[in-house]
Parts: structure tokens; sequence; C-alpha cells
């Protein structure tokens, strides 16, 4: 069976990656002279989103494996539990997937000359 995917709390990962900070940038937008204003609670806020996704990843990781679990014990059929693991399957691709393109992006910001 696969492992439990663990909530990461956004304390430890802003820790990790060492984004403390607590002013906030100031970004001309590309339209206008218009400021958007870009604080820690925006990037919380996103990351607080993230996290909860990924929660949802591992609450259908957790009903694949309980439908596993019934078949063993011939509660249901192979049917059920081929649709359970196929949806978990799909989250964790998903997940993946968004997981790669931030760590892209995230690369290619901090990569560009100003």
């Amino acid at each position: 069976m696969a492992e439990p995917v663990y909530k990461i709390s956004s304390d430890l990962l802003a820790q990790i990656m060492e984004t403390e900070s607590t002013s906030a940038a100031e970004v001309k937008s590309p339209a206008g002279n218009q400021e958007i204003k870009a604080s820690p609670s925006l990037f919380d806020d996103i990351l607080g989103k993230a996290v909860n996704a990924l929660e949802g990843v591992s609450k259908t990781e957790a009903s694949a494996n309980q439908a596993m679990n019934a078949y063993i014990n011939g509660q249901i059929d192979v049917s059920e539990v081929m649709v359970e693991t196929a949806k978990m399957n799909i989250a964790v691709q998903l997940a993946v997937t968004a997981v790669t393109s931030a760590v892209n992006t995230f690369k290619e910001l901090t990569q560009m000359q100003i």
C-alpha cells in the first residue's frame, strides 16, 4: 500500500524556503501605473490553498486504501477498488504536475534579471 501524504504546515515551509519577510513589495503593473502590493499574507493564502489541495490528495489516497482493505475482507467488488485507485492516481499526477510547474515558475522568476 502507498504511504500517506502528511500535512506540511505553512510555517515549516516558510522556514525551509526562508521567506519570512514582513515588508510588502510594490510592483508596477504592465498595463499602467497602478501599483500592486505583494504582501506575505498573499503568499500565505496561496500556500494555504496548496496545502489544503494536498490534504485532498491524502484523503483520496486514504479512500483508496480503505477500498483495498474492504476488497480484501470481501466487502466490495474489485471494480470499486479500481475506480478509487484510478481517482487516487489522477489526483497524485495532478498534484505532482502542479508542484513541478510551481517550482519551475519560481526558478524562472528567481533567475530573471532586473
